[in-house]
């Protein structure tokens, strides 16, 4: 298993079922569910006006987990837990516990081949939470949104909602994030960005190495400004 240590991030690029990490960590993740093979569509097909529009999303390949149903027991030690997709898996994880809702829509009118929400479960008790952040197809609020670049990995999500989601189980400051399914890395930067260290892993190559990529730039955009 590769490992990369890049200022306060661990990165390792391998299966996350073989790591051995102590049961100290906040674990935030977003895991690909499976039950198929995941095809882009982001540059296909668009007629009449929409022609024009430039997709600046990728034509994503499917990865080596697609097809994988996920499983979540072997994260279930962990102190504080946040799944996302976990209404896809819900028959294998605790009842009772507290679960997070994302509105994507903000306002918007639905997408027909697209959900309006998406839901975490958390391994806290406590009242459930609403986080609302547009996206919408290319309509994506914040530093996500086009203007910035394309998506870089199909299931990506924003960095402001693993923010929240860290901040929703209430870990203690000095608590470090673990995401075992990182993709490219989203959770690890907002991880940072809460002064967490962050230990992620990524079983796709490509994925993997944006994440570093992304990690490196949000580190070397910190010590500019400080």
């Amino acid at each position: 298993m590769r490992k990369e240590i890049i200022g306060p991030a661990t990165l390792y690029h391998g299966d996350s079922r073989e790591l051995r990490l102590p049961r100290v960590y906040t674990l935030v993740s977003d895991p690909q569910y499976g039950g198929g093979r995941f095809v882009s569509t982001h540059n296909s097909g668009r007629k009449g006006a929409g022609a024009a529009m430039t997709r600046t999303d990728g034509d994503f390949k499917p990865t080596e987990a697609d097809g994988e149903h996920f499983d979540p027991q072997p994260w279930l030690d962990f102190p504080r837990i946040v799944l996302w997709g976990a209404n896809h898996y819900c028959d294998k994880l605790p009842a009772g516990r507290s679960w997070l809702t994302w509105d994507k829509l903000d306002g918007k009118t639905p997408v027909p081949v697209a959900s309006d929400t998406e839901y975490a479960w958390t391994s806290v008790k406590g009242p459930s939470r609403t986080f609302t952040h547009l996206w919408r197809g290319i309509m994506r609020a914040g530093e996500e949104n086009v203007v910035h670049g394309g998506k870089l990995h199909p299931y990506q999500k924003p960095v402001a909602l693993m923010a929240w989601s860290i901040e929703c189980v209430k870990a203690p400051p000095n608590d470090p994030v673990f995401d075992p399914y990182m993709g490219s890395g989203s959770t690890g930067i907002a991880a940072l960005r809460a002064g967490r260290n962050f230990v992620g892993c990524e079983i796709e190559r490509t994925h993997f190495e944006t994440a570093c990529e992304r990690i490196e730039n949000e580190l070397r955009q910190h010590r500019l400004i400080a």
